[in-house]
């Protein structure tokens, strides 16, 4: 923003197409739904125009679990090996 006026707004769905972000999507719940964390929590995936927020835990969850999965996710490196996965899955896609 400046002055008050936005100044340009990414469109992940325009920049990658409605396919590509199904596709994307889809896969996201398919990894989502094969990792193995204390708990679930539900919202794992939130659609913003110039993002996805990917919660593996989910979004729904309290602080304290929030909290519990932070010490997890360092010793089981859930979110370093999606990334790492969506990163070979994705490669045509150049999101880096």
């Amino acid at each position: 923003f400046k002055d008050g006026k936005a100044l340009e707004v990414q469109s992940l769905k325009k920049h990658l197409g409605e396919d590509n972000l199904k596709r994307l999507i889809n896969w996201t719940l398919k990894y989502l739904a094969d990792v193995d964390c204390p708990v679930k929590r539900g919202t794992f995936i939130e659609f913003r125009n110039g993002m996805i927020n990917v919660s593996p835990v989910g979004r729904n969850c309290s602080q304290e679990e929030r909290d519990a999965f932070e010490v997890y996710d360092k010793e089981h490196k859930i979110r370093p090996k999606m990334v790492e996965a969506m990163e070979k899955e994705f490669a045509d896609l150049k999101l880096k």
